[in-house]
């Protein structure tokens, strides 16, 4: 089972859906005594999850980079010795060492960090000071109101509209 907290943290969110696939193989090996001597290597990741031994390999280096599993035995595959890769499981204590958890992964960043729109540093205008541009004085706040050239009043509305009401026609 995934803890709240590695699911919550930035490092699993930037995970594709194979990294986490390929994590969730390694934890599923862990029994609870042999973190540190977890045996999986590419090719048998690979056959497990159904993907390619290159892609098996760039997950479990992934992985590793942002802290979830560290590698505690290299592999050894010759005609002699076919050792895997073993491998520990950095949120719980090492069963090898005794090493505590480290939870490498809680205190990785992404170099990718997204910048706000160059605008919205920007002050708007309204909070800026305005700039000293000389007044024009018939723009100004004192000038006096314009009055139009018309003599005449609009119209009003009951003077140009009839209006039905309980069947006989009124000038409203």
């Amino acid at each position: 089972m995934i803890e709240a907290y590695v699911k919550r943290s930035a490092a699993w969110k930037a995970l594709t859906p194979i990294e986490r696939c390929s994590y969730i193989e390694v934890k599923w090996r862990y029994d609870g005594l042999n973190n540190g001597r977890i045996g999986l290597g590419c090719r048998e990741l690979a056959d497990e999850i159904g993907m390619g031994k290159d892609t098996a390999k760039r997950a479990l280096i992934r992985l590793t980079e942002i802290g979830f599993i560290t590698k505690t035995k290299p592999s050894a595959f010759n005609v002699k010795n076919r050792a895997v890769t073993e491998w520990r499981l950095t949120e719980y204590p090492c069963d090898v060492t005794g090493e505590l958890p480290t939870k490498d992964f809680m205190r990785w960043e992404s170099k990718n960090k997204t910048q706000a729109h160059p605008r919205d540093t920007q002050a708007h205008p309204c909070d800026t000071k305005p700039s000293k541009v000389p007044e024009n004085p018939l723009h100004s706040r004192t000038h006096a109101p314009v009055k139009p050239d018309s003599c005449n009043p609009q119209a009003h509305p009951c003077d140009t509209y009839r209006y039905t009401i309980g069947g006989r026609t009124d000038a409203a």
